[in-house]
């Protein structure tokens, strides 16, 4: 062997030797901001359930040697990531759908779930049971506390589309209520078809983890049909899917529906085969149904604008084939389709129509509420929450000073990068792709900043839109034009042996971006400064550069990208949410046996009232109870109106709204103390008046008893007693 090495060989000898010492670089500071994030939540964890009192939490956050534990586990997790997908990412790709089902349908067979509903085992004096990973969290009352039980409710119904047990009176749960039915609506409501096949726990888990490893697979796809690059896809499917903003709002269907809907817009233009765009177009017609059935415009009409953009793009290179005399690779659209088509479309549109013709009744009275009744937005609120997107990771362990976590929940986006960067690259070279996207991105900037008139509000369906709202299309949007950015520098690298400017750009902004956050931290606006919040944005911005200038540059880095997605992705979301096994801190509960004694499930005529506490009315509702003052998700005005003289407290209970019941008061009275939320003071007439049997209270109610009024004490549980109400 010769012992002198050219010039050249010495050189690429120390190149290799310095890229071997940047990855570990690269990998050490991800190591490093992802074993003082967890320190940092598992600390939160003990002090939680040191401060609530429950004794039964998971071991391992109970002792010294948890933040080791975790720290190994990490390495081994981040070092088995990046080398599974270097070496078996051809297998991983191609395989991804049934490895991502397999791993949901096992999470459904053990009933794993991201639910909160293990605040029961606090809210519940003597209830036990908590999560095996994180804690429940109060924020998400929406879910444990009306939403779940929802679902826990139907299954006492059978699951009909009409419920005597909610509210306490015949009540239409498909449309309003959005409750698991069989009806047609549920043909449109895929999250839903777990209860009705498994039943509640089992499709607990089905709404949850099959929903969110579908999103991951789907986000993927439709991420790769714009950014042309496996590992940025993943990047994108990641940083989006585990995102605070959608953990925190355990939501997704609209981007799930609509990016399906370009996947299959994709798949029905660019197959060979005719039968699959028939299917293609049968699921296309499907899914329409699924994304008008969100009925939540607020994000469903900016998404419409981003989705149908895409549409077009695919629209458009499909013509192209067709025109350049490729058309042997794909098959030509003919008259079928477009017949095949439009039938699909209107057989959808005819179910759709059918399920609100049903459910027309419910859905006027909810347009005719003061809340949340009918809304009309004009934007130019401003939204500074997208310059402190990085911000959102640290809402797992310490709460903003100024809002909830999920009204700024943001997804990690740099922004304004994203908008920049593309900008860079339109000066480069022009790319219509990229221009078409830029400019809906402005036109949402300039609705949140500036605002729009009013005619124009409502020819867009922006008057739909509250500013707050914009931040989950906005930093969808940053995130895809900065990660299209990425892989159009990297072109830019390969094409010319110079340093592109774009990486320049790239790795100013970052830094800039977690400079401007920073000194959002510092003035404690939204999070208590702490020097270790101050660190891990530090390494954040590290990380990102490195990270970003190796890919661009063109280095075999694809692992370094799994890492970065994993410490800055998945941990943060998974420390949002708690990992949730069944639902016995709901279900085995003495409350339960109280009530399945003594509701009648073949005579809903007589009536419960829970006194004092609207999470335990709609708690009694789920077990089966009919509960006058469970959550009301549109107004029985009948039933108030025949309490209040002359109607004239219809605004305080013409809502939406929680109801806070207290029994035997001198007079009756409303109180709108929210705006989803009242209280009524009922009296011992009223009580006569509505039928009331039965009433739940944590206070003795025997004192109340007189020759006109028997009150017999049937039980207690959990810190409350039942009491029978005999006139």
């Amino acid at each position: 062997m010769n012992k002198y090495l050219t010039s050249e060989d010495r050189s690429n000898n120390l190149h290799n030797d310095n890229f071997h010492l940047y990855r570990a670089a690269c990998f050490a500071l991800s190591f490093l901001f992802a074993l003082i994030y967890l320190s940092l939540f598992v600390n939160y964890v003990c002090s939680f359930y040191g401060k609530i009192g429950v004794t039964t939490a998971s071991s391992l956050l109970n002792n010294g040697m948890s933040v080791l534990i975790i720290g190994g586990l990490t390495v081994a997790f981040l070092f088995s990531a990046i080398k599974l997908i270097e070496y078996k990412s051809d297998f991983i790709y191609k395989y991804r759908w049934i490895i991502g089902i397999s791993v949901a349908m096992l999470a459904v067979v053990f009933k794993v779930s991201g639910s909160s509903l293990g605040m029961w085992s606090i809210m519940l004096p003597e209830n036990a049971g908590t999560p095996i990973w994180g804690i429940p969290r109060s924020l998400r009352s929406d879910e444990f506390s009306v939403g779940t039980l929802f679902q826990l409710s139907q299954s006492h119904n059978d699951y009909a589309p009409i419920s005597e047990i909610l509210r306490g009176d015949i009540t239409d749960v498909r449309m309003v209520y959005g409750a698991a039915c069989w009806s047609v609506i549920s043909l449109f409501r895929p999250v839903l078809w777990g209860y009705l096949v498994f039943g509640f726990e089992s499709g607990l888990a089905f709404a949850w983890s099959m929903k969110l490893c579908i999103m991951v697979l789907v986000s993927f796809d439709c991420a790769f049909l714009m950014i042309k690059s496996k590992p940025l896809s993943l990047l994108f499917s990641i940083l989006l899917c585990f995102s605070p903003l959608i953990q925190w709002w355990g939501t997704g269907e609209v981007v799930l529906y609509g990016q399906a809907l370009v996947l299959l817009l994709d798949k029905t233009l660019f197959t060979r085969k005719r039968s699959t765009r028939v299917i293609a177009i049968v699921a296309i017609a499907w899914l329409c149904g699924c994304y008008i059935m969100l009925m939540y415009p607020a994000w469903m009409v900016p998404f419409f604008y981003i989705f149908a953009l895409m549409g077009v793009f695919r629209a458009i290179d499909y013509c192209r084939i067709l025109k350049s005399g490729e058309y042997r690779s794909v098959l030509a659209w003919s008259i079928s389709d477009t017949l095949t088509s439009i039938f699909c479309l209107l057989v959808s549109a005819g179910l759709v129509f059918f399920a609100f013709f049903q459910s027309s009744e419910a859905m006027a009275s909810v347009v005719n509420t003061v809340y949340p009744g009918a809304r009309f937005e004009t934007g130019g609120s401003g939204l500074p929450e997208l310059f402190s997107n990085a911000l959102s990771l640290f809402y797992a362990f310490d709460t903003p000073l100024v809002s909830n976590e999920c009204e700024i929940a943001t997804i990690l986006c740099f922004f304004p990068l994203g908008t920049l960067a593309s900008l860079s690259c339109i000066i480069k070279k022009r790319d219509w792709h990229l221009i078409a996207l830029l400019v809906l991105q402005l036109f949402f900037l300039l609705f949140a900043f500036v605002g729009f008139p009013s005619f124009l509000s409502r020819i867009t369906l922006m008057y739909n839109v509250p500013v707050l709202r914009l931040l989950f299309p906005i930093g969808y949007l940053e995130l895809l034009l900065f990660l299209i950015s990425v892989k159009k520098a990297k072109e830019f690298q390969e094409a010319n042996s110079q340093i592109s400017s774009l990486l320049v750009l790239l790795v100013i902004g970052i830094c800039l971006s977690s400079v401007f956050q920073i000194y959002i931290l510092l003035s404690a606006k939204y999070l208590v400064a702490r020097k270790l919040y101050l660190l891990m944005l530090i390494l954040l911005c590290a990380v990102s550069c490195l990270l970003f200038s190796a890919f661009i540059l063109g280095k075999n880095c694809i692992g370094l990208f799994v890492a970065f997605a994993i410490c800055f992705g998945v941990i943060p979301g998974c420390c949002i949410n708690p990992i949730q096994i069944g639902a016995a801190p709901l279900t085995e509960t003495e409350l339960a046996s109280l009530v399945d004694q003594f509701a009648d499930k073949d005579d809903y005529s007589v009536k419960w009232v829970v006194d004092g506490s609207w999470t335990v009315a709609n708690l009694c509702a789920a077990y089966g109870a009919p509960v006058i003052n469970s959550t009301n998700a549109y107004p029985d005005l009948a039933r108030w109106n025949s309490i209040d003289d002359n109607n004239e407290n219809e605004y305080a209970y013409n809502r939406y709204a929680h109801i806070i019941a207290n029994v035997f008061t001198p007079s009756t009275s409303f109180n709108s103390t929210q705006d989803d939320l009242f209280t009524v003071n009922l009296t011992e007439d009223n009580l006569r008046q509505l039928n009331v049997k039965y009433v739940l209270s944590s206070r003795d109610l025997t004192e109340f008893s007189s020759d006109q009024l028997r009150i017999t004490q049937l039980g207690s549980a959990n810190g409350f007693v039942l009491y029978e109400i005999t006139y």
